[in-house]
């Protein structure tokens, strides 16, 4: 499991010192410009995650997240828990993320399960990735690796332009960053197929599961019509009613 943490890129650390300004400006925060402070840390954090194809992750637990949606917790226990997830999620991505999430959060001041549907609605690739982390551990730790690579990638290019400016194309420095970069280059790209390849596999796993559904639905009409009824008119218990869709 790849533990080290990357320096995120010079492009969203702008934003990043942008958003630390705005937190920090004055003695008290209301709590309107708090709710703006927030969507601006969920949409920096939407964008980091977005590096690495969030949409696709999004697409692969569509059944999941349909799910969670229809069950959005209504304690303020489990409300609390999915944020501590968040959370947790925006430090593996890089932990002053995670710390601006935070204390954002805490200066909220309202609800924890309005706050976490706040999160949900303006912070869909961080919950995305949550929600992998829940559904595939294995994918969620290779797709934060990658996060961490594309972070380095842009970090190194950064860098390897500022030496060629002050170097030369030629310069022994220049040769050494320019080979770095392409290793590190050569493990993302590795990495991205390796992980794409594995989301591939699990939107087929779910389409097939979609074909048999509907294969069962043709063959049993009636008898999944009635069913319908009974749950239409509260007539079906929970175990009864989790049996269709």
């Amino acid at each position: 499991m790849m533990q080290t943490r990357y320096t995120m890129a010079m492009s969203w650390l702008l934003v990043l010192a942008c958003v630390v300004f705005a937190l920090n400006s004055g003695t008290s925060v209301s709590r309107a410009s708090s709710s703006d402070d927030l969507k601006s840390i969920l949409t920096m954090a939407n964008m980091v995650a977005g590096q690495s194809g969030s949409k696709l992750i999004e697409q692969m637990n569509s059944q999941a997240q349909t799910q969670i949606k229809a069950a959005t917790p209504g304690t303020v226990d489990s409300a609390r828990s999915n944020i501590d997830r968040y959370i947790d999620v925006a430090s593996r991505i890089d932990p002053r993320l995670g710390q601006l999430l935070q204390k954002s959060c805490s200066d909220q001041g309202q609800d924890p399960v309005e706050l976490e549907k706040m999160i949900r609605r303006y912070g869909h690739g961080l919950v995305a990735l949550a929600e992998l982390q829940k559904t595939d551990p294995e994918l969620y730790e290779s797709k934060i690796a990658e996060l961490s690579l594309d972070a380095e990638v842009i970090q190194l290019s950064i860098k390897l332009k500022q030496a060629v400016d002050t170097t030369g194309p030629d310069s022994p420095e220049v040769i050494f960053m320019r080979q770095h970069l392409q290793a590190v280059m050569r493990a993302r790209l590795e990495l991205s197929i390796e992980n794409r390849e594995r989301s591939i596999m699990r939107l087929n796993e779910r389409v097939e599961q979609l074909q048999e559904r509907v294969e069962y639905d043709e063959e049993n009409f009636e008898q999944e019509l009635a069913r319908q009824m009974a749950q239409a008119l509260g007539e079906l218990d929970a175990v009864q009613a989790a049996q269709g869709r």
